[in-house]
């Protein structure tokens, strides 16, 4: 039989990674691949594939079907669900006829209350941990690309089903794709979120590059308190963190083109929805209820609200 996969979202992350498991599992007896997707992307899906300029180079993929009515696929044994974090519980809500009582989801977002939110939604469902490293982005709808230098996804639970947690490994690895089973990954989820939440709220907060923050000696000083506060909220949360992560935060904005700016930067530049309760709100909120004061987060946080 079959093993039945939703991509739910077929944006950057999930565009590239819903790509390469359609293109290996076009022809498979293995394994069959869908799209969760909407608007026009799902139409161009439908008519001509999903186009990927990937580092390797360019590739269509179509999937067994793609929709915007999940009713129409039925129960998954695996949904990877890969969207903008701001309405999970609305879109959760709309994927519950591919939930089954053997149905893993496994988010690959950014923050680390998407699962959490999940969970809540759906407290009788394996929900897993993911965390994704990929440069990918929409060119247009339904054409995706990609432009990393060495991307990974990385996925894992400490209560999971090790069988399952395997069996999707096998499927990622047999289709060529560089995702990992990691035995720590809520380590690993948690130092990406050092880095995106503190960068995605300085940038933002600046409407600067990387470069600019790291070049003006007054915002530089406020992501370095940003990246104090967040290890302070962390620790209270009882999550370790990976040793001298601020120094590997700053590292890694430097080996990144200057003129580089973040998603929820540009998303404000463009009057669209960004995902700051999750980046930066999250962090807040966690603050005050643990008793950790975080007063560079609560300026940025206040100041980007009214916007």
């Amino acid at each position: 039989m079959k093993t039945r996969i939703a991509v739910v979202g077929t944006g950057g992350v999930g565009g590239f990674l819903g790509g390469l498991l359609a293109r290996f599992y076009e022809h498979s007896d293995e394994a069959e691949i869908y799209f969760v997707s909407r608007g026009q992307a799902l139409r161009n899906i439908r008519e001509r594939g999903l186009l990927v300029d990937a580092q390797e180079g360019r590739f269509t993929a179509r999937p067994k079907a793609a929709t915007d009515s999940p009713a129409e696929i039925g129960e998954m044994d695996y949904v990877l669900y890969c969207t903008k974090s701001y309405d999970v519980e609305g879109a959760v809500g709309q994927l519950l006829p591919c939930i089954g009582p053997h149905t893993v989801v496994l988010p690959f977002m950014n923050g680390v209350d998407g699962a959490e939110r999940i969970r809540r939604m759906l407290p009788a469902t394996e929900v897993w941990d993911g965390c994704v490293y990929v440069v990918a982005y929409i060119v247009s709808p339904g054409h995706i690309a990609e432009h990393t230098n060495g991307y990974r996804y990385l996925f894992g639970s400490a209560t999971g089903d090790p069988a399952r947690l395997a069996e999707l490994e096998r499927i990622f690895e047999r289709a060529g794709i560089r995702a990992r089973l990691e035995a720590d990954i809520v380590r690993r989820v948690w130092d990406k979120f050092a880095f995106i939440s503190t960068v995605a709220t300085s940038t933002s907060y600046t409407d600067k590059t990387y470069g600019g923050v790291l070049g003006d000696p007054a915002d530089r000083a406020d992501l370095d308190s940003l990246l104090a506060e967040f290890q302070t909220v962390a620790a209270a949360k009882g999550i370790v963190l990976s040793e001298g992560i601020a120094g590997k935060v700053i590292a890694q904005m430097e080996r990144i083109p200057a003129d580089t700016t973040t998603s929820m930067q540009r998303d404000f530049r463009t009057g669209r929805t960004t995902e700051l309760e999750s980046l930066t709100g999250y962090v807040v909120r966690e603050g005050r209820r643990l008793g950790v004061p975080t007063p560079t987060y609560d300026r940025m946080y206040e100041s980007l609200r009214g916007r």
